[in-house]
Order: structure tokens, then C-alpha cells, then sequence
């Protein structure tokens, strides 16, 4: 064996380094998660989160890069979990949808949803994001990221109800993955208002326009 190899092969990590490296990664994500809660974006504090992990500034930057790095890799898993689990329990809803009518009802029970507080707080949280992402490029690339995966999930889900005769959208499903997305993180300037005849009136607006793209069909007789 050369020299070179030698030394590459003894140079290698161990499982144990990688498992240390893995749960380092993990504790720092956790009390990054906790700061980015309390604080916001504006306000998150990489010491905050070197004190509470005991994790120096040095290992965090080797894992994540500058501040904005971190950031960007608290807000993708974030917004990935969360996304991932409002997605399997839709799906598992609308498959049990036997007419474009029945689905429809689904949608119009989320929309009435949109006003709760938790979802408020996670499209605030979401504006928050956006906004540092102009002068974040990793926070804008975790946001491209989450956005083209969470569009495209959306549009699949689209195409299996057309094929199902649930539905016979007007325009292509992406771009109505698209706008879905779009309405509800837009939907902000009606939470800032604060007004419950605004906000019934964005609700019925926005279910007559995805009536009207999405064409729910009626079931088989």
C-alpha cells in the first residue's frame, strides 16, 4: 500500500467521529429552533445558542457556515416537517374522497382553518423568512429549496385526483400548486387587518377561485 493511501485510509472518520458529528449537528439545530422562536430572525443570537449547547462558534460554523447558514438550515427543516406532515394527513383525507364535491367540502374546512392561531404564527414566521432572504443567500436557497419541493408534492397530489375523476382543472396543477401557496402565505394582509368580515370575505373569495381552477366533478353514479 503507498503512502498515499495509507494515510487517506487512516485519515478516514470513524463511525463513532460521524455519530458524535451527527448528534452535534442535531443539539445545535434543536437550541437554534428554540432561538429562532423566542427571538425571531432579526434577533437570533448565535451566542444564545453557543451557551445553550456548550457547542463552540468554531464547530458551528465548520457544520453550518456564517449565521445566515444556520438559519437557512433551522427554517428548511422547519418548514419541511411541517409541510411533510400536512401533506400525508391531506392525502390520506382526499383518499377517502369519492366526488370532486366531497373534496371540495376538505378544502373549504381548510380554508376556515387558515384564521387559527397556529397557522397565523407560522405565516408570520414564513414573512419573517422571506424578508431575510434578500440579503440571505442561504436562507433565500433553503427557501427555494422547500418551495420547489412543496410545489411539486402539491401538483402531484393535483394529478391524482384528476386521474381519480375527483377533479378536471382548468389550468395545469403546477400553477395551481403555485398559487395555492401563494394565497396562503399571501393571506397575511388580511391577519395584519384583523377584521372578521375581511376575513370571511377573503375565505369565500378564495374558495370560489378554486372552485372555478380546480372543477370539482361529480361522483359516479
Amino acid at each position: 500500500m503507498s503512502a498515499k493511501a495509507e494515510k487517506k485510509e487512516t485519515s478516514a472518520p470513524t463511525p463513532r467521529k460521524r455519530a458524535d458529528g451527527r448528534e452535534t449537528i442535531q443539539r445545535v439545530l434543536k437550541a437554534a429552533e428554540e432561538e429562532m422562536e423566542s427571538s425571531g430572525f432579526v434577533k437570533f443570537n448565535m451566542d444564545r445558542v453557543v451557551a445553550a449547547t456548550g457547542v463552540s462558534r468554531s464547530s458551528i460554523h465548520h457544520h453550518f457556515g456564517d449565521r445566515d447558514g444556520l438559519i437557512a438550515a433551522v427554517e428548511t427543516e422547519y418548514l419541511l416537517k411541517r409541510f411533510d406532515a400536512g401533506m400525508e394527513d391531506l392525502a390520506k383525507v382526499l383518499d377517502k374522497a369519492t366526488s370532486g364535491e366531497e373534496a371540495f367540502a376538505l378544502v373549504e374546512l381548510g380554508i376556515g382553518l387558515a384564521s387559527s392561531d397556529r397557522l397565523r404564527a407560522l405565516r408570520w414566521r414564513r414573512i419573517s423568512t422571506l424578508a431575510a432572504a434578500r440579503v440571505g443567500g442561504a436562507v433565500r436557497d433553503a427557501l427555494e429549496e422547500t418551495q420547489v419541493r412543496g410545489t411539486h408534492s402539491l401538483a402531484n397530489m393535483l394529478e391524482k385526483l384528476k386521474e381519480r375523476g375527483i377533479c378536471d382543472p382548468v389550468v395545469p396543477t403546477l400553477g395551481i400548486a403555485s398559487l395555492i401557496q401563494s394565497m396562503l402565505i399571501g393571506r397575511i394582509l388580511v391577519d395584519i387587518v384583523d377584521d372578521q368580515e375581511m376575513n370571511s370575505a377573503w375565505d369565500k373569495a378564495a374558495l370560489e377561485s378554486l372552485r372555478l381552477i380546480l372543477n370539482p366533478l361529480p361522483g359516479k353514479e
